[in-house]
């Protein structure tokens, strides 16, 4: 099954001209914008933008194209192979901007990548290594809002009105919730300009964003995909439909678009969800539900304060130095208060409780067809 990567090597030498923009051109630009473009790709709206040849080229030489975290280990590969094709080596890009603050916590980053003069895709980062990232998207579990989806907003109302044309607007994981965020909560002006919005993957909203005015008038133009065995995409309330697209892994680890199937300018579509994808989810769905918002937010609390316990600012620093960290960690449980303490044991429990039933339920439902087709 073909990738981004062979996608490229297929379809590179046809230009944009000769072949229309299409749903795996939206994931090249998404998986892109995770790439660090500081110094190289303005930020200022009036400074003029800069190729993804060119861009790329400088990158290599300084010796910055190395990525580290879940998922991002490929992406300078793909840098690489996208600035060489005829396809997208003229590709302008500009208005880059890359904020974090552990404090917040906040991770918010965004470009824009000019296709001609008359179509842009504004593409947001997704979650990356850093853990601010991942507590600020933790978050959404009990707010209606978050800083960085506020911050889409602020960026697409700034740059909007530098660009002619059309905009596409897009991200992978976090990135791509708050491209559908900023469209749903632009003005009226701004979203007459949007195409087309593209979530690869993104988790849902709280129901005030779903029932919101903006999120009905932009329903129609959201494209969502989601690998076959999505964890993260499934999270939270969607109400536009969704396309399954096929991995060639399972689980959480499907979300690494690299791993998404390609056929031709389109991914490989699949009927439904893998059965753990729904067993999970089900059991994810059954937990929140049984949680108030002050409980989500106790656990959210607790649980990243362990992880800043240990000393880790990453993801990566946290998968490999856990051992070195743990006792930080249990030492900073204990000191919890019993409330604190009893929301954190309890949600780790229920959640494994209710994925045990899920599981059971599912195989004896899956032996009853059997038996029932033997007869």
């Amino acid at each position: 099954m073909s990738d981004m990567l062979e996608y490229l090597k297929w379809r590179g030498d046809l230009s944009f001209e000769q072949d229309k923009f299409n749903e795996v051109d939206n994931l090249i630009f998404a998986s892109l914008a995770y790439i660090n473009f500081e110094g190289v790709v303005p930020a200022d709206t009036s400074t003029r933008g800069v190729t993804l040849a060119w861009a790329a080229q400088q990158l290599k030489t300084a010796n910055h194209l190395e990525q580290k975290g879940v998922f991002m280990t490929h992406y300078p590969e793909l840098l690489v192979n996208a600035s060489q094709s005829a396809r997208f080596k003229d590709v302008v890009l500009s208005c880059y901007i890359s904020e974090e603050d552990d404090i917040v916590p906040n991770q918010f980053s965004a470009i824009v990548f000019s296709i001609n003069c008359k179509e842009h895709y504004i593409a947001f980062r997704g979650t990356d290594d850093n853990l601010a990232g991942w507590k600020e998207d933790f978050l959404m579990i009990f707010r209606d809002a978050v800083l960085a989806q506020s911050q889409a907003v602020a960026y697409l109302n700034k740059v909007a009105p530098q660009f002619k044309g059309r905009f596409y607007l897009g991200g992978h994981s976090k990135g791509g919730n708050l491209a559908v965020y900023a469209a749903a909560y632009t003005s009226d002006r701004h979203r007459s300009k949007i195409t087309a919005i593209y979530n690869n993957d993104g988790p849902g909203f709280q129901a005030a964003v779903i029932q919101s005015a903006g999120y009905a008038k932009i329903k129609s133009r959201i494209n969502t995909f989601i690998p076959k065995s999505s964890v993260i995409g499934m999270l939270l309330e969607h109400c536009e439909d969704y396309k399954i697209v096929a991995s060639t892994v399972n689980g959480l680890l499907s979300h690494d678009p690299q791993t998404w199937g390609v056929l031709g300018p389109s991914f490989v579509h699949e009927e439904e969800l893998s059965k753990s994808s729904q067993q999970i989810n089900e059991a994810l769905i059954g937990l929140l539900a049984k949680l108030t918002m002050q409980q989500r937010e106790l656990f959210v609390e607790a649980l990243f304060d362990m992880i800043s316990a240990s000393g880790a600012l990453t993801l990566s620093d946290l998968t490999n130095e856990w051992l070195s960290g743990i006792d930080a960690m249990i030492k900073k449980y204990k000191s919890m208060d019993k409330e604190t303490r009893k929301t954190l044991r309890n949600t780790v429990i229920d959640y494994f409780s209710m994925r045990q039933r899920i599981l059971r339920d599912s195989i004896s439902q899956s032996v009853g067809a059997l038996l029932t087709r033997s007869v």
